[in-house]
């Protein structure tokens, strides 16, 4: 069993962020997995303090082209996570991509958003926003829609670890239509990986929208682009809309 000290900077709406928790899990699984990761499912189920944490990994199954692996996150003797990792050679295929990237100014062309919109999520302290297109968050705009490049602060090209965190990093896509605050905590969160781009960078793209809304949870479909627009990962992302 492997401890985990969390870094007490990297909170979300109610505990540590869940793109952070779905990396330190990754980070994980990959020491016991050597192929790269296909998809990653992490179900949030209560929050997690930043504090110390056991991340068990458990491969699955391994076979001869995909291995699939779990990790839970305890604290305090129960399970606050778990998180379900696809993990997949490549090979020759067909190759298509029916998405395309949103014509948006370059990050250098895109004013920073200094004011952060969401009160005690430190982790968007990490992570530099650039809102690329409006609507801005939390100005009551006509779309549920959140558009905005994103980095690192400490300033690195992307690996695998930190598109997990950055998935999660953005705005509520609903804060796009929003005129004010509501805390939306995630319960579940699934990516998928792209093939690994080319030239990563230090920057990406991120495209949120929230396509259903109701009976007090709201769904966001994700995607991060690179600045020469390859495709990252898609992401999906359920929260709970909390005090409406």
């Amino acid at each position: 069993m492997s401890a985990v000290v969390l870094d007490p900077g990297m909170t979300g709406f109610r505990g540590a962020n869940g793109g952070y928790l779905m990396a330190v899990a990754l980070r994980q699984m990959l020491a016991m997995v050597d192929r790269p990761p296909r998809s990653l499912s992490a179900y949030l189920l209560t929050p997690v303090t930043a504090d110390a944490v056991e991340v068990p990994v458990t491969v699955e199954r391994a076979g001869s082209s995909m291995t699939t692996a779990s990790a839970r996150i305890e604290q305090d003797g129960s399970t606050a996570a778990i998180v379900v990792g696809s993990f997949g050679t490549g090979s020759d295929s067909v190759e298509r991509l029916d998405v395309v990237m949103p014509r948006v100014p370059p990050p250098a062309e895109c004013r920073p958003l200094l004011d952060k919109p969401v009160p005690g999520a430190d982790a968007g302290l990490h992570v530099e926003h650039r809102p690329a297109a409006p609507p801005l968050p939390l100005t009551g705009g006509d779309r549920a829609e959140i558009l905005v490049w994103m980095r690192l602060t400490i300033g690195r090209p992307v690996d695998a670890f930190d598109v997990a965190l950055l998935a999660d990093s953005g705005p509520p896509a609903l804060y796009g239509a929003l005129p004010e605050f509501v805390a939306m905590p995630s319960t579940d969160i699934t990516l998928h990986f792209a093939p690994a781009p080319a030239e990563p960078g230090e920057w990406v793209l991120g495209v949120f929208r929230a396509r259903v809304t109701g009976d007090g949870y709201a769904t966001d479909d994700g995607e991060l682009w690179t600045e020469g627009g390859e495709l990252v990962l898609q992401s999906r992302q359920r929260r709970r809309i909390l005090g409406w």
